[in-house]
């Protein structure tokens, strides 16, 4: 089975691995895993671009990734996945140790009532780096035509902010206000210009969360995060293509996970959980947010 569907009173949330749609599906390529489709009562159209996906884990990041010794850039998408329904809310998606950067890893997909999925991702290296010591994990979630693209987030004053870059691989990256000069790679190195995992903005955010306002705004669709430094946040305008019918992009909302000094057989642990509701207000954002993280802190 590639995919399992699994609901709430008012989601239906669809996780797949990365092979190719079947009859109910037949717009999603092959290579893009994660949540395939994610509807609510509120909008019956898929949050995400029906040929790509959300919440897809795109990159395994080294010190060679996007350098002329590269390799397979999309190793993710390419290594098999299997797709497990581990309870009537919950589904797991586990890929094995990769074959260039040796990352085997799995994540957890629960929906809850009633318009709540969270993600556990834990992974583990079985080799040291290619190169350097960092090491990123990248997720990429292309939105389906939405009226406006940008995302937001609050800086460290408090002040909500609306990353919208001008192009895919300028300024498309913010990093949390406990990073001064944020870095991927190495400095003796000499790294792809467009890539979103190099392209820095000035500016930072102070709590771990993003929301965008789907199709014709009357949605939100809010990402929280479990920590702060290792989270990037980041948006590309163009990542997930275009709608010709419609003469706009589909933008991709991302997010990576950076360790800065990795350990070989260490098993190291991100959550998150996406809200996708009817919109009801910056206010209601933030009381999100201390819900979460007072059912974590627990």
């Amino acid at each position: 089975m590639s995919y399992e569907i699994v609901h709430t009173t008012e989601l239906e949330v669809v996780v797949g691995d990365n092979d190719a749609g079947d009859a109910a599906h037949p717009s999603h390529c092959a290579d893009y895993n994660g949540i395939w489709s994610l509807t609510s009562v509120h909008e019956k159209r898929n949050c995400f671009a029906p040929r790509y996906a959300g919440l897809n884990l795109e990159h395994l990041m080294d010190g060679l990734f996007t350098t002329d010794q590269e390799g397979d850039t999309f190793e993710p998408r390419h290594h098999p996945m299997q797709v497990e329904r581990i309870s009537d809310r919950a589904v797991r998606l586990a890929q094995s140790r990769t074959p260039q950067t040796a990352v085997e890893s799995t994540t957890i997909f629960e929906v809850k009532e009633p318009n709540i999925i969270d993600f556990h991702f834990t992974a583990k290296l079985h080799q040291p780096p290619r190169a350097g010591k960092q090491f990123g994990f990248f997720w990429a979630s292309y939105i389906n035509a939405p009226d406006s693209p940008c995302l937001f987030f609050l800086n460290p004053d408090g002040f909500w902010n609306c990353l919208s870059p001008d192009m895919h691989g300028t300024g498309n990256t913010v990093c949390h206000s406990t990073i001064d000069e944020p870095q991927f790679g190495l400095a003796d190195r000499s790294y792809n210009v467009r890539s979103l995992a190099h392209a820095f903005s000035d500016r930072r955010f102070d709590l771990p969360l993003v929301f965008g306002r789907p199709h014709d705004g009357k949605m939100l669709y809010l990402q929280m995060f479990d920590q702060t430094s290792p989270v990037r946040l980041t948006m590309s305008p163009t990542g997930g293509g275009r709608d010709d019918e419609k003469r706009v992009f589909n933008p991709a909302w991302d997010y990576q996970f950076v360790i800065d000094d990795v350990e070989i057989g260490k098993e190291y642990h991100l959550r998150s959980r996406l809200v996708y509701k009817a919109y009801g207000g910056r206010q209601e954002v933030i009381d999100l947010f201390s819900q979460w993280k007072d059912e974590i802190d627990e």
